[in-house]
């Protein structure tokens, strides 16, 4: 296993324990989502239309993930997420702004007002970039960090939303080995792996003879894991009719298994996991409100691994050391300008196959390393061929260039065996220029 401080050489990481910002309202104040309100609070935000987004809008106009809001110390960044119908803030379209006062953003017919807080806002910072097995240098996941180390030192149950693939179950099993508990069992259970017929009996138990194949009594989960922690993942899947049955053994800490007339106590600490936002979910009764109160007790949500764009060459390496069984293996340098590059559609999870699949493979056939499906879709390891006609110039430019930028330095870097000062020579570009070069593609910002 290498050292923590390994993870920091692809950038710094600040020893801050707190993010000072302000945090932001955002208010609909015109479009079809009039009157909707959510207050910033984390370190970062997505609004848009999609199931991703952290403000669902309704407005059609409205790309699936449109703007990134983002508190930094020094404002409030709005990023524009490549949407097809842009943000403008007073007729101008904006691609990446720091605000440092209130304003109001335009997408597609919707008009969000942003309104800073005048007092500031301390996020508080992990001091360690690992969580048990999970690596993370980036400040939103440092400040999830903090807040899951919180949570492990209580026994408070704890709710982790985020898309699949993000690690919610790798964060799970850190908070139980971070946690008084860790000497006893952890019992994962994927909730929409189990028929509906049959949860019941998962979760609980039954005696023998409780139903037709019932040859024999068995603990449930819940008792498999006494003393310990159960993670219920996918949570948002359970049926609705077994949702109040859940709700009575959180409240009671007690069981009852299938066919039995007596109760059994239970010392389980619950963490749950979802895809689905659960509060959009309670508004529509598509799940308990009353178990969404309970289950929320220390809610985070893990941002996807396309938010948190340091954390993908560190993550890549220790993928790497382990499929390759080297633990002084890095990253070769066009390998590490495509993962930068990419959307990242099935996180983590997504990011595993493809260091497998190079540790196999190698670069030869550098682009299946990518699934097929994301290869043929929205998300590519280059950028979006939308048109650039349908830009302002200078954004329409600066696409342009980076896609030049994209596709031509690592092709350098490959024939010169991915040694920087060789590529440099080959490009005819000063070896100080190239560096900067590969340093936008790796997740810099390109420059005007």
């Amino acid at each position: 296993m290498p050292k923590a401080s390994d993870a920091t050489e692809f950038l710094p990481v600040t020893s801050a324990s707190s993010l000072r910002v302000h945090a932001v309202n955002l208010e609909v104040t015109a479009g079809p989502d009039l009157g909707r309100r959510l207050r910033v609070d984390r370190p970062t935000l997505v609004i848009g239309s999609g199931s991703s987004a952290d403000l669902r809008l309704t407005d059609g106009a409205i790309s699936r993930e449109h703007l990134r809001v983002a508190l930094t110390p020094a404002g409030v960044r709005l990023r524009d997420e490549g949407s097809r119908n842009g943000s403008w803030i007073g007729g101008l379209r904006i691609s990446d702004v720091l605000l440092t006062s209130d304003t109001s953003v335009q997408l597609g017919t919707t008009t969000v007002s942003l309104r800073l807080e005048a007092g500031p806002l301390d996020l508080p910072l992990s001091a360690s970039i690992r969580f048990g097995q999970a690596i993370g240098v980036s400040e939103p996941m440092r400040h999830l960090f903090a807040l899951l180390e919180r949570a492990a030192a209580s026994e408070v149950t704890v709710l982790l939303e985020g898309e699949s693939g993000v690690g919610k179950e790798v964060l799970s099993r850190a908070v139980h080995t971070s946690s008084t508990r860790k000497d006893g069992p952890f019992v994962a259970v994927d909730c929409g792996a189990i028929p509906p017929t049959l949860i019941e009996s998962e979760l609980f138990g039954h005696e023998k003879g409780a139903f037709t194949s019932a040859n024999d009594a068995r603990k449930g989960l819940f008792e498999q894991a006494n003393g310990g922690t159960l993670f219920l993942d996918e949570i948002g899947e359970l049926p609705l009719d077994m949702q109040p049955k859940l709700l009575r053994v959180l409240e009671q800490r007690e069981v009852r298994p299938l066919g039995s007339t007596q109760s059994r106590p239970v010392n389980v600490r619950v963490i749950a996991a979802t895809n689905r936002r659960l509060a959009e979910a309670a508004d529509k009764n598509e799940f308990r409100r009353d178990l969404f109160y309970r289950l929320s007790v220390a809610r985070v949500t893990v941002p996807p691994l396309r938010e948190r764009k340091d954390d993908i060459l560190p993550i890549g390496r220790e993928l790497l050391r382990s499929a390759s069984g080297d633990p002084s293996a890095e990253l070769p340098a066009d390998l590490a300008a495509m993962l930068s590059t990419y959307h990242w559609p099935g996180n983590v999870r997504e990011l595993r196959n493809v260091i497998e699949r190079y540790s196999f493979l190698g670069m030869r056939d550098a682009q299946n390393l990518f699934d097929a499906q994301a290869r043929g879709g929205e998300a590519t390891a280059m950028p979006l061929r939308d048109d650039l006609s349908r830009l302002p110039y200078h954004e329409a430019r600066k696409r342009a260039i980076e896609r030049f930028e994209l596709e031509y330095l690592p092709r350098v870097l490959e024939r010169a065996g991915g040694v920087v000062a060789k590529a440099a020579e080959l490009a005819e570009v000063a070896r100080p220029s190239f560096y900067r070069m590969l340093e936008r593609i790796r997740g810099g910002t390109p420059e005007d």
